[in-house]
């Protein structure tokens, strides 16, 4: 495998799998973030997806933890998402979560049955980027979300069995 741009996940999946299944991040509109603005957004075909899996599996691994990647994979058409999962699940029975980055945006967009749907595949853990709970903040930052937004999705995911961690960044604003 060869990896493109730097990596990104959070320490608490430094124990996980992490399974490129997108090169970049969809939305690279955030002001403070310079982790995807040399790349160009692009799906990495799940034939080339199946390759690396398969290159695990061969190779013995038996991951119980996999963390798609890159940026905002939570964003990804369900349909996307799914037949990964299916193909984590039929390589990797024991595995027991699939977790991602998220946002506000990208889990106010999926429905309540994809939610369910996602949830029941083995998504477990979402990062989420809320940055701030400041509506003048999310609107400097350009996050293009609201505070209330927010509250919604956070109580969305909960309802189906999926939890999160927050990226917070404070002094964002100045003082």
């Amino acid at each position: 495998m060869e990896y493109e741009g730097r990596i990104c996940r959070a320490p608490m999946e430094r124990g996980a799998y992490k399974l490129p299944v997108m090169v970049g991040c969809i939305y690279n509109k955030c002001r403070f973030c310079d982790l995807f603005k040399d790349l160009r957004f692009r799906l990495i075909p799940v034939e080339e997806v199946e390759a690396y899996i398969r290159r695990v599996y061969d190779a013995g691994g038996c991951p119980r933890k996999i963390f798609l990647g890159d940026g905002r994979a939570f964003a990804l058409k369900t349909d996307y998402l799914c037949g990964i999962l299916d193909l984590t699940h039929s390589y990797f029975p024991e595995c027991g979560e699939i977790n991602m980055n998220a946002t506000v945006l990208s889990i106010h967009a999926k429905s309540d049955d994809e939610l369910r749907v996602l949830a029941a595949k083995g998504v477990k853990h979402l990062y989420i980027g809320l940055e701030s709970g400041l509506e003048d903040v999310l609107a400097f930052m350009d996050k293009g979300n609201t505070v209330e937004q927010l509250r919604e999705v956070v109580r969305r995911i909960n309802r189906y069995g999926m939890f999160f961690d927050a990226h917070i960044m404070t002094g964002s604003a100045g003082h």
